[in-house]
């Protein structure tokens, strides 16, 4: 794998992780187009890992006030949130490695862009149940976070479904968050639950004995770092965009990604 396909797939990494498009569902994209059929699950999971450090820079503050409190009420719908994202996990297993193949990429694109339409709105209803986006999310203690067991159930469950490439999984789980009256904490619990699954992940591949080969590691190391500075801003745009109800935007994206794949696999055949 060359030098300059690295920097490309960190800086879309980078850019997609926090952006509700589907970062897996990109990433087999550009495999795609530049024809790469080895290492990309473990690559796909080395560049997680950069906007996972992103993730634990720009929350600093929260994670260590959850360390050092770990039985919190928080802590405890993480751990239920991702006990659920495990198992429906491993129930789509045959699907989600199938899906690795890039075939059905529009398809799953297109779901995506559904959900975050109906999440937009959703969050645009007026409801006393709702936590509203005018609430000041530093309000709410990270400690105890106000969400229910039922909740963290669902939000896991979502999780899961979007371990297929082309679902997103923080879209998915945002848009979850949000229909379920959420909408204060949405973003910021979708990127803490990311920690935990994005650790197991690489944990699964090494031992599965994953390798990367015939790859520049330079080329990793830079793709690493754009990866993660890209992350950070993508993480303020991503707050920013919740507030002011603009996911539907990001939805006529990927129907028009969703529209191009589906011409080129019938018309152009350009990949």
């Amino acid at each position: 794998m060359t030098f300059w396909i690295l920097i490309i797939l960190g800086i879309i990494q980078g850019l997609t992780e926090f952006l509700p498009i589907s970062s897996s569902g990109h990433l087999v994209l550009l495999y795609k187009i530049f024809g790469i059929e080895n290492d990309t699950i473990l690559l796909s999971i080395i560049l997680h890992i950069a906007t996972l450090l992103a993730v634990i820079v720009y929350y600093r503050k929260d994670i260590w006030s959850l360390i050092r409190h770990p039985l919190c009420n928080t802590n405890r719908k993480i751990i239920v949130t991702t006990l659920f994202t495990c198992i429906m996990a491993l129930i789509l297993k045959p699907i989600i490695d199938l899906a690795f193949d890039g075939s059905s990429l529009s398809i799953f694109f297109v779901i995506t862009g559904i959900l975050l339409w109906i999440s937009d709105w959703y969050a645009s209803k007026p409801s006393k149940k709702t936590l509203n986006l005018s609430n000041s999310i530093s309000a709410f203690d990270i400690e105890n976070l106000p969400l229910t067991y039922r909740q963290a159930i669902v939000i896991g469950i979502s999780q899961g479904v979007a371990c297929i490439p082309g679902i997103s999984r923080s879209g998915t789980t945002i848009a979850t968050s949000r229909i379920l009256g959420l909408n204060a904490i949405s973003a910021k619990y979708s990127f803490l639950i990311s920690i935990p699954i994005i650790i197991a992940s690489l944990l699964l591949e090494i031992l599965s004995g994953a390798t990367l080969s015939n790859i520049s590691i330079l080329g990793l190391i830079l793709s690493f770092i754009l990866c993660f500075l890209v992350g950070l801003l993508c993480i303020k745009i991503m707050t920013k965009s919740l507030q002011k109800n603009t996911l539907k935007y990001f939805s006529i994206y990927l129907f028009i990604l969703a529209l191009f794949m589906t011409i080129n696999s019938l018309f152009l055949h350009w990949f």
